[in-house]
């Protein structure tokens, strides 16, 4: 029972980084993660962890990768196929020849073969941390593509010199052709093993449908068990399962073009059961990582024979040196000039391979390497400076995760991207609304097809707005500020003339009620006091609470809205008294704004001009045929809230990409809740 907490304690940390990471989205996710480890560690619990690293690298590595593979763009990794190997291979053995030699001359008590292991252990980038900061950060596509084939593939280089070193270490025995020779024959075995495993895979589900066995259940059993089999399988051959399980699902990633009904209904299954799967074990690696690490640090600090800052220190010259070294190797090796296919020369270049040398991350990968060194060596004497190596390892990791986190979005972000270009403005709000439109399409059936069309014109018709806009950003601004005090000032208009129609006895003393609801409601929104979460939370609680110490007057409301709605001809004389008020105000309003308007004013005037004639004509429509429109009106409702809550997610999404600046996010947020009340107008009124 102890583990099965333990467990549930960590899923529960999953959760909490996802929500803690809502509200300081500039601090990635794995930081937050590998935090929430430490305290996990730091709880008095009756289960402690003991991370067996071949355990881990089954258990977590081969599935993430499995995924990966199966994700990557195929015609990418085949485009940078030179520059992908190049890291992945060239990278990595120069690292582990001159960060070996570095440390061991800077740290002479850790011999040159076990110096060898720690700069091997260090040598390949993370491919679940690059994952998780490129979902993050808006790095430029063709580099994404390249730290993505470059982790997928140094894995294995890695943890062969590796090897190499601890069997040099333990044995004292150590042939440049031997290790040479055997990392051929287990890199191409781990392809070919991965090759020919899945190959045998699909002849085996092939013979399993011809006997008629479609059961999705059973189809997507066997996909997520592929690699875990096919690693295992690998490294029982002595090949490189990590290899065989990238080059599985490359594979699988082919399997996408044979499209039957059959193809069709596993891949939506398997879409939902891997983005679970994979939410899941992305968060275990750094929460595991961030467990290990009190225990780690403590024997280090405690008794390591070097003194604490010395250890800091070392980390620091190390993570540094890793990074300047990774910035030569691609900058002289002239990797990055075609990445970025631009005539503004080496400016450019340098900035490309400036982000990909602070993207190489390190992570999982190597503090499983780190965690497996022995603790003694073949004569029996314990391993030297095996704390320490592994201290530093994980320092490493937690360094080039800050590091990239504190720099690659300021880097990353293109001058498109800042708020106070005009041009990225427009390209987000199209984006978002583009994003809206594609969701909804996905989600038109035979019932909502009608309403779902007109909710998609809308945003066609913002779109189509959005991009005649065409004014440089300080007129642009000022023009946003003086119609926004003109839509106050609009509601200030209604209240002034509903005031006067009830005066008159034009209006009863309940539709102005209802009315004065629906222009606070506007008033809240142009004031951005709208429906946020916190907004909507604290109404849900004011409502709560009136129910509470008013339970009759809550009461005596709500039977008389029940009385209204059993009485259909009572009920629908209030609405029409609401939409005739609600018209006399938008004709008043209209008048208002025609005598405003004048040479000096259009750009601020007229689009709301528009948009009130717009809103004008619309009730005039519908007042003809409101019984008979019932029906779709409500279908529409239903798709503008479902719309309205994509736009407001895809606004947090961006957002926490560091895609838009927070002013705007509140932008786009301001005008989210005034589109969101003249949506819902009609149901705020009634």
């Amino acid at each position: 029972m102890d583990m099965f907490y333990y467990v549930l304690i960590m899923l529960a940390a999953i959760l909490i980084s996802n929500v803690v990471n809502r509200f300081i989205p500039f601090v990635s996710i794995p930081l937050i993660q590998i935090g929430l480890g430490v305290l996990i560690a730091c709880l008095p619990l009756a289960f402690e962890l003991e991370l067996n690293p071949e355990l881990f690298l089954v258990l977590f590595i081969a599935p993430l990768l499995f995924n990966d593979g199966k994700r990557t763009d195929r015609q990418a990794l085949w485009n940078l196929r030179a520059s992908i190997l190049a890291l992945a291979l060239g990278l990595v053995f120069v690292t582990v020849l001159v960060i070996g030699y570095f440390v061991n001359w800077m740290i002479p008590t850790i011999p040159l073969a076990a110096a060898f292991a720690l700069a091997a252990a260090l040598a390949p980038t993370d491919a679940v941390a690059v994952g998780s900061l490129s979902g993050r950060i808006d790095l430029p596509k063709k580099i994404t593509h390249l730290l993505e084939g470059e982790a997928l593939m140094n894995d294995a280089s890695g943890l062969v010199a590796f090897q190499f070193a601890i069997a040099a270490m333990v044995t004292g025995v150590f042939s440049i052709w031997d290790a040479s020779t055997s990392f051929v024959i287990i890199a191409v075995g781990g392809i070919i093993c991965g090759l020919v495993l899945t190959f045998i895979k699909f002849k085996f589900l092939k013979w399993i449908r011809s006997l008629g066995m479609e059961d999705v259940t059973l189809h997507m059993l066997i996909q997520i068990l592929t690699p875990f089999v096919i690693y295992l399988v690998a490294e029982e051959l002595h090949v490189s399962g990590i290899l065989a399980v990238v080059a599985a699902g490359i594979m699988h990633a082919f399997e996408k073009r044979k499209m039957d009904p059959m193809t069709v209904k596993l891949n939506v299954v398997s879409q939902g059961t891997w983005s679970v799967i994979i939410f899941v074990l992305n968060g275990l690696v750094f929460i595991i990582l961030g467990t290990q690490l009190p225990d780690i640090i403590q024997v280090v600090w405690q008794n390591s024979g070097v003194s604490n800052w010395q250890v800091i220190f070392y980390v620091l010259i190390i993570t540094f040196g890793l990074i300047g070294l990774r910035f030569l190797w691609i900058h002289l090796g002239w990797l990055i000039p075609h990445l970025a296919k631009k005539d503004d020369g080496g400016s450019m270049n340098l900035r490309a391979t400036v982000l990909t040398s602070l993207s190489g991350v390190r992570g999982a990968v190597t503090l499983a390497s780190a965690l497996s060194i022995p603790f003694v060596l073949g004569d029996g004497s314990p391993f030297p400076q095996r704390s320490l190596i592994i201290c530093i390892a994980s320092g490493v990791i937690l360094c080039s995760l800050i590091i990239a986190t504190a720099i690659l979005p300021i880097l990353a972000r293109k001058d498109e991207s800042t708020s106070d270009n005009p041009r990225a403005e427009k390209s987000m709000k199209l984006s978002v609304c583009r994003h809206v439109v594609e969701q909804l399409n996905k989600e038109i059936t035979s019932e909502n097809k009608a309403a779902t069309q007109v909710v998609m014109d809308d945003y066609r018709g913002r779109m189509r707005a959005i991009q005649k806009e065409d004014i440089e950003l300080g007129k642009r601004r000022e023009i946003d500020k003086e119609q926004h005090a003109l839509r106050l000032q609009v509601v200030q208009w209604e209240k002034e003339n509903t005031a006067l129609l009830s005066e008159q006895g034009e209006a009863s003393k309940q539709a102005v009620s209802r009315y004065n609801n629906y222009l606070e409601a506007m008033e809240k929104a142009l004031s951005g006091r709208g429906k946020s979460r916190s907004g909507m939370m604290a109404m849900m609680f004011k409502r709560l609470t009136r129910q509470v110490l008013h339970p009759k007057q809550w009461q005596k409301a709500k039977e008389r809205m029940n009385e209204m709605k059993q009485n259909p001809e009572q009920y629908q004389e209030m609405i029409n008294e609401i939409r005739d008020l609600r018209e006399k105000n938008t004709s008043f309003v209209h008048n208002k704004l025609m005598a405003l308007l004048d040479e000096s004013n259009q750009a601020v005037v007229w689009p709301i001009i528009t948009e009130n004639k717009r809103i004008l004509e619309q009730m005039k429509q519908d007042r003809g045929s409101i019984k008979s429109r019932e029906s779709f009106e409500q279908a529409k409702k239903d798709v503008q809230l479902q719309a309205v809550q994509i736009e407001r997610d895809v606004i947090q999404n961006l957002f926490e990409q560091g895609k838009i600046s927070r002013d705007l996010a509140r932008e786009l947020r301001q005008n989210l809740n005034l589109y969101e009340t003249y949506y819902f107008g009609n149901e705020e009124l009634a």
